[in-house]
């Protein structure tokens, strides 16, 4: 009679009949099986080769990564009818997943890198197929202790490459042809705290800037526009936020989509708008890459009383202007007073004055 018992991922046995030889996520307190996980997610094989002097690895799923796989199966799937064949991709609506889990320091993995910091190899690669629109996504998500394991805050490189290294490689790509027909390729990623927000929001590194120049903890919300997301209890409260972050930007990201031009460019002398003005001068005084994001991030996520984000950014500009007057240098009152835009200090400064 054959076994009807298969190793899991966290080194007991189940009785599962109907695995069809895909990996098994299973319940810490009982022998059911919960989730029966796709199996191109555990490649290269996880399961432990008992008995075969064979060994395999990368090894188990650590306790984080586990959560995250059964709970962006259990949500795309609550009536329990996931796909058993590992050739079979999940569904969510009319879009495909295909969920691959990225293996570090692999030659064959996806990897990032910002500055001269490590490689950064995100946990999972989540490639999302819209056949009806024409696009395709390649995400990644990567579940991670933030106040320990961000010791940069918003300079740190993990979170650099995950806000705008992604809008630079997909500026380099471009758009692709696919059966003749042209489709869009985006490449975007998503941070999943494992690390409370409580006890990341109060972190110095992660503060930003008011109009005021006066410092704040950022809301659950404002850490989603910087693709910084929490680990919650329930799979409802985050994984249609992993979702939507990967196939939707949001107005943040407008802004470091302008931002990821300047990488390894110098910053232009003139520019057409404030924000884009405003970068230029951020870029000409940032040493590093991540420097250069982490002062976006500080003086663009809290919005202002019109509910825009930059408040701090548009304020900083001013002030440098009105400094500048206040300064009584002849040369900066003539060229103002002959500024025609007086609600563009950015612009203002970058073509009069670039390293102010």
């Amino acid at each position: 009679m054959p076994d009807k018992t298969q190793p899991n991922l966290f080194g007991d046995r189940v009785l599962c009949p109907d695995v069809q030889n895909l990996p098994l996520i299973v319940s810490a307190t009982s022998n059911h099986c919960e989730v029966l996980a796709p199996g191109s997610v555990y490649q290269p094989l996880l399961l432990d080769q008992q008995g075969s002097g064979v060994v395999s690895g990368p090894g188990a799923l650590n306790r984080e990564e586990e959560k995250f796989v059964r709970d962006l199966i259990t949500y795309l799937y609550p009536k329990k009818d996931y796909p058993k064949a590992a050739s079979t991709p999940l569904v969510w609506g009319k879009r495909k997943i295909w969920l691959k889990r990225n293996i570090e320091k692999d030659a064959r993995s996806f990897r990032l890198r910002v500055d001269s910091s490590d490689w950064y190899y995100p946990d999972f690669v989540i490639w999302i197929v819209d056949e009806e629109n024409r696009t395709q996504t390649f995400g990644f998500a990567d579940p991670k202790g933030l106040a320990l394991g961000a010791h940069a805050g918003w300079g740190e490189y993990k979170v650099v490459s995950t806000q705008v290294v992604p809008h630079f490689l997909s500026e380099e790509i471009g758009p692709v042809t696919i059966d003749g027909q042209p489709w869009t390729f985006r490449i975007r990623g998503v941070l999943i705290s494992t690390s409370s927000f409580e006890g990341l929001r109060e972190q110095r590194k992660f503060l930003v800037r008011d109009p005021d120049d006066v410092t704040h903890p950022p809301t659950k919300e404002q850490f989603a526009q910087a693709r910084i997301l929490f680990q919650e209890q329930r799979a409802e409260d985050y994984i249609p936020e992993v979702l939507r972050l990967l196939t939707e930007d949001g107005e943040l990201d407008e802004v470091l989509k302008l931002g990821a031009r300047y990488f390894g460019k110098s910053a232009p002398a003139k520019c057409a708008n404030e924000v884009e003005a405003d970068l230029a001068l951020r870029h000409r005084k940032a040493r590093t890459a991540s420097d250069f994001t982490a002062s976006i991030m500080e003086d663009y996520l809290l919005p202002g009383a019109d509910g825009k984000i930059g408040a701090r950014a548009r304020q900083k500009r001013k002030d440098q202007v009105y400094r500048l007057l206040d300064s009584d240098d002849a040369q900066a009152r003539s060229l103002w007073d002959q500024w025609t835009d007086k609600g563009e200090p950015s612009r203002f400064l970058l073509q009069n004055f670039p390293t102010v």
